[in-house]
């Protein structure tokens, strides 16, 4: 009987542990999930979130005006080129006149040829007229390559706004919506986070009850002691003097009462054991629909996460990536227009100087012109006709006055587009790779928290999983500890199976063993039991002593006097 008990003992104390240990390794990894969940939705609803979505929106605003402005810039190189070609239809009239300008330098010198005088200045006519073909000349080489330039400018500005207009809408309209999106994704996320929340805490909640409920395997524990602790009473009181003094019947008398209230012991908690074990396998058979449920929202949540059509945060990443690519092509195309701009500014200053030599030329012409005409007046008739001459030149060379005018209200015109091309519009599209830079490095900041919470969501979901269902396998303390209580009580009864004597006479004598006996329970239960097998002397002080300490213990006590 002995030995069956220390069995028992053994087999209870290890069970219990390990459902113990067990029933805490899964608190600890559903606390796990719940903290893990928490980083996921205050991941998305973070801080860095809301200043990103806000950085954004800032961004997209930006974004939103560039096909306007890449629009202003192709429109200002168009601008430019039509002024160009409004300034080579004037130096086409400029080339006229100097043609003009070079038969009369040449009739000069064919009708002044009598006239020694007018020898110098026909010469000096005619030089003057050929350098200013040959400045002309000049003019039209240097216009005809900032024409060449302007083409290609114009078609940067082209390509960009082509880029733009096929691109910025619509990473305008992702950016807008994915950045609304985040949200509802949240609030999503949230929602289904709230529900694994409560199956946890239900859960929770059952494997708290089970924990409370474990107090049995410490309370049979206790009670098995107290049998095994009895029996030893019993040898002690036997082999003492008072036991001495008995007769054999009346040890063998006191045996069979001490059989049958051990007996009875082992009865009740095995009763006790098996309903409160029955509590627990109910509880614990629950954990199984909870974990699938548990499974079916980390599947949820990892869904509302994951792919670019739920997450709008790998949509923001992936419309930003495609900006990011536009600025950097934008970026170098802006860089070779701004190159084009610069040349055509200092293209433009130059020919500002180049007309003003041609201007010059024409003032030189027309005073000439007027000398040989005040010359002539003194000749009389002999200077007729070189002053006819002269007149037309001076006619004529007024007439470069108004092709040169014009290219320079062209020119100035050009500058002023140039210094439209080389401001804001073009500081507005040279910084847009920074704040689409800054703005996805955020982004992916996030979403690699995002993807790497649910990613352990996942991960410990399962294990979440596999815990529950583990020990729901394996904490079913009836088939594991009720077979060796119902031999421990089944040998019992065995050895109880004589009829009970009556012990009223021994009473006074076996009082010690009563009393030691009746000391170590901690429950009312074993001492109801044990009154209805041997009374105990209650007139002692010390009897009424240990009767009143025992008495003011309640269960929550006994339970907690168990434990600890």
């Amino acid at each position: 009987m002995v030995s069956k008990l220390n069995l028992a003992h053994s087999a209870i104390e290890k069970s219990f542990l390990d459902a113990g240990a067990v029933l805490v390794s899964v608190m600890e990894i559903l606390n796990g999930l719940v903290d893990i969940l928490d980083r996921l939705t205050n991941t998305l609803d973070g801080e860095t979130t809301a200043s990103t979505v806000k950085g954004l929106r800032s961004t997209v605003s930006n974004l939103a005006l560039l096909p306007k402005i890449a629009e202003a810039r192709h429109t200002k190189f168009v601008e430019i080129s039509d002024i160009c070609h409004s300034s080579s239809l004037h130096l086409d009239d400029m080339r006229e006149t100097i043609r003009y300008l070079r038969t009369f330098a040449i009739t000069v010198k064919i009708t002044g040829a009598g006239l020694a005088e007018f020898a110098e200045f026909a010469d000096e006519i005619r030089d003057r007229v050929q350098f200013g073909a040959e400045e002309v000349d000049k003019f039209v080489a240097q216009l005809s390559v900032m024409r060449a330039q302007l083409r290609t400018a114009r078609d940067f500005a082209e390509g960009i706004r082509s880029d733009f207009d096929t691109t910025v809408p619509r990473i305008v309209s992702n950016l807008d919506q994915s950045s609304s999106r985040i949200a509802q994704q949240y609030a999503q996320m949230s929602a289904v986070a709230s529900d694994v929340k409560q199956v946890t805490g239900r859960v929770q909640g059952k494997i708290a009850s089970v924990l409370s409920g474990l107090q049995i395997g410490d309370i049979t524990r206790q009670r098995i002691e107290h049998v095994q602790s009895t029996f030893e009473l019993l040898d002690a009181f036997l082999a003492s003097p008072e036991g001495g003094a008995l007769s054999a019947q009346e040890a063998d008398d006191l045996t069979t009462v001490i059989l049958h209230l051990c007996h009875a012991q082992l009865d009740e908690t095995l009763v006790d054991f098996r309903r409160q074990c029955r509590g627990i396998s109910t509880n614990i058979a629950s954990f199984s629909a909870d974990a699938s449920q548990i499974l079916v929202l980390r599947d949820k949540v990892t869904s509302e996460g994951a792919g670019e059509e739920h997450n709008a945060l790998k949509s923001m990443e992936a419309d930003l990536r495609v900006g990011c690519e536009l600025a950097e092509r934008v970026r170098d195309r802006s860089g070779e227009s701004d190159s084009v701009v610069g040349s055509v500014t200092a293209t433009a200053q130059h020919l500002l100087k180049g007309i003003e030599v041609i201007r010059s030329i024409k003032t030189d012409i027309h005073y000439m012109a007027l000398n040989s005409n005040l010359r002539c007046s003194r000749l009389g008739d002999a200077g007729r006709s070189v002053n006819v001459v002269s007149g037309e030149l001076r006619l004529f060379a007024g007439k470069l006055e108004t092709p040169a005018d014009a290219i320079v209200a062209d020119l100035h015109a050009v500058e002023a587009a140039t210094q439209f091309l080389s401001g804001e519009a073009t500081a507005d599209i040279g910084n847009l790779g920074e704040p689409l830079r800054n703005a996805l490095a955020a982004v992916q900041t996030v979403g690699a928290e995002m993807e790497k919470g649910l990613q352990e969501f996942a991960v410990e979901g399962q294990a979440v999983f596999a815990r529950i269902s583990a020990a729901v396998t394996k904490l079913d303390f009836e088939s594991e500890l009720g077979g060796v209580l119902d031999q421990c009580l089944g040998l019992a009864a065995h050895m109880a199976a004589d009829a009970l004597p009556d012990t009223l006479d021994l009473a006074s004598r076996i009082e010690p063993l009563s009393s030691g006996i009746f000391r170590i329970y901690t429950m009312a239960q074993e001492r109801d039991i044990h009154l209805r097998y041997l009374n105990v002397n209650s007139g002692g002080p010390a009897s009424q002593a240990e009767a009143a300490k025992t008495e003011i213990m309640d269960d929550d006590d006994l339970f907690a006097d168990a434990l600890f």
